[in-house]
């Protein structure tokens, strides 16, 4: 029983903070031009939440799921499952985050009602502005190498923090933020641990 109290969460985690990072700069290696795309996704998010047109809620869903199965499947099944035994398991989550921003966001348009809430407004704008334009500069602010980026459409987190970000500036359904909110947790204490 001693020996068990002598672990660490971070005994845990096969994978140390250098490898978890560098999956990120050969996958941005690989990947590469899809990062304009990427960068697209972002600009025509950011113009269909300020112009408001009558087909924004389908558009900002589409481009969602699209993001969701592109991140579980080039990132999370192709790459982080090199390092982490349950990244299936995540990729699988963000799949069925995909169908459900699908039914709920394209099908069904439920993605059509602004919220009218300022402080709720505020919140969701300033995580956007985190996932969109602050995140891709995080690896230049703690020191790491520039390729080691993550951005909205290519990474998870940035993914979801867009996400949780565009269901608070809608009414959305509760169903919508299950996942995302299991992601934040999840990560963040991957993130925590390994430091």
């Amino acid at each position: 029983m001693g020996e068990l109290a002598s672990y660490r969460l971070s005994d845990f985690i096969l994978f140390s903070q250098t490898v978890y990072f560098r999956q990120f700069e050969l996958y941005n290696q690989a990947i590469w031009p899809l990062h304009c795309v990427a960068i697209l996704f972002s600009v025509l998010m950011l113009y269909m939440l300020w112009k408001k047109p009558a087909w924004t809620g389908r558009v900002i869903s589409g481009l969602l799921v699209v993001s969701w199965l592109w991140v579980a499947w080039a990132f999370l099944y192709q790459r982080f499952y090199q390092i982490h035994v349950v990244a299936d398991w995540y990729a699988f989550g963000f799949v069925l985050q995909a169908v459900f921003l699908a039914g709920y966001g394209v099908i069904k348009n439920r993605l059509t009602l602004r919220v009218i809430s300022r402080p709720r407004l505020i919140i969701g704008a300033g995580v956007l502005f985190i996932a969109l334009v602050f995140y891709p500069f995080v690896p230049l602010i703690t020191g790491r190498s520039w390729l080691q980026f993550e951005m909205f459409a290519i990474a998870p987190d940035p993914t979801v923090l867009a996400t949780l970000a565009i269901l608070l500036s809608y009414k959305a359904p509760k169903v919508l933020y299950i996942i995302p909110v299991i992601w934040v947790i999840v990560s963040g204490m991957t993130l925590f641990i390994m430091e």
